[in-house]
């Protein structure tokens, strides 16, 4: 009986701690929603910090004020870690770190390298992993985050669905969480690349809230092209052309636009769906690599003088698209073998999973060995559609 009673003590003991609620739980009117942060270098070599911070009242009313959806606090310090505590001088509420959406790196820190001040990010359990990593390519960081933007009223979620949008339809950004980033710095076998953000417009209007009172807002942040790193550090860009030749390669075109020249005009191929396959083959203890994509997609729009009734020319579509294609992914696998002279499409990983011993032997030096590397292309395209009208839509009947 008296071992009965101990055993209900302790199980009443037991409940009495699960149920005394979270320790160290924070009250939700205290804490201040850190949405985007970005990070660069002072001229004293200090951390620049900028925490773009929810106004939770702003975000719940849907009468419109005149106070900003959004609020920007800058600090400096030695590290990230006293930056962010040193954000309490200014805030008035402390930081919470979790709903983090994007982080966008200074261009000349990331030319500098991002390995260190992105530990802080990867390291502390208050962050999740699931953020976008960015570069702001022409403007400070304070003030491409005080921009305010239309249409979504957080800037930070405009970022993120913006990334998201362009890397879905049309192919020519790439979005980074920063697990694959700080995965593929560690790779020796393939560089990673960033999502440029671009500030267009003056400053002095983006951050005004009249920047959201007008139909044409005068300031905007668009979604760049690829930013080329080698390890951790900045190198260089691609453009338009050479960002969507990338994300061919590794498969990452959901849906995309082929505009080329056709007989006497234009042709719009929207690319719907495909499949890539990436090999190696070595011949004479020398690697080279094949890429073979297949690739579904539909005529868009075409001003070109052609019966799309025609077999033959829906043949002859279907090979100049494959042209373009191959067009695209030659021109950026060429800048990043003679100009960057960095690997970011993961052929040295390739290598190392088909052949170990071959890769003990070039991975210290990879860079210089990948200069070299014949890379075979090999496109195929089918259209599938040519939607209601096989001729052209002319002003003569």
């Amino acid at each position: 009986m008296v071992i009965k009673r101990g055993y209900f003590l302790i199980t009443v003991l037991l409940c009495g701690a699960l149920l005394s609620g979270c320790w160290d739980s924070d009250e939700l009117d205290e804490l201040g929603i850190v949405v985007a942060a970005g990070i660069d270098k002072t001229e004293d070599d200090e951390y620049l910090l900028v925490t773009q911070v929810i106004n939770p009242s702003e975000i719940a009313t849907e009468a419109p004020t005149t106070r900003p959806p959004a609020s920007t606090y800058s600090t400096t310090g030695k590290t990230l870690l006293e930056a962010f505590r040193k954000m309490t001088h200014k805030s008035p509420r402390k930081m919470y770190l979790s709903q983090l959406r994007l982080v966008v790196i200074g261009k000349d820190l990331a030319e500098e390298g991002i390995m260190q001040p992105l530990d802080l990010f990867y390291r502390d359990h208050e962050f999740r992993t699931g953020f976008y990593v960015t570069i702001s390519k022409e403007t400070d960081v304070e003030t491409l985050l005080s921009i305010l933007t239309p249409y979504e009223k957080i800037p930070a979620n405009k970022l993120m669905h913006s990334i998201e949008a362009v890397e879905e339809n049309h192919g020519s950004s790439h979005g980074i969480t920063i697990d694959e980033l700080i995965t593929q710095i560690r790779n020796k076998g393939q560089n990673p690349v960033i999502t440029g953000l671009l500030m267009e417009g003056p400053a002095e209007s983006g951050t005004n809230i009249s920047n959201v009172e007008n139909i044409d807002a005068p300031t905007k942040i668009t979604i760049d092209h690829l930013g080329v790193l080698k390890g951790d550090q900045l190198v260089g860009w691609m453009n338009e052309d050479e960002s969507l030749g990338y994300n061919y390669t590794q498969g990452d075109i959901n849906s995309s636009v082929v505009t080329h020249p056709c007989s006497e005009g234009t042709a719009g191929i929207e690319i719907l769906r495909g499949d890539n396959n990436m090999g190696v083959t070595f011949e004479n203890d020398e690697p080279s690599i094949s890429i073979e994509l297949n690739l579904e997609g539909n005529i868009a729009e075409i001003d070109c003088p052609v019966d799309l009734s025609q077999a033959d020319v829906i043949q002859q579509l279907n090979q100049q698209t494959e042209e373009e294609i191959t067009r695209l992914i030659e021109e950026s696998i060429a800048i990043n073998q003679n100009e960057f002279e960095t690997d970011i499409f993961g052929f040295g990983d390739l290598i190392h999973r088909k052949n170990p011993k071959y890769w003990k032997t070039v991975e210290n030096n990879w860079d210089e060995q990948f200069k070299e590397l014949v890379v075979e292309i090999q496109v195929k395209v089918e259209l599938r559609r040519k939607g209601s009208a096989t001729q052209p839509i002319t002003k003569e009947s």
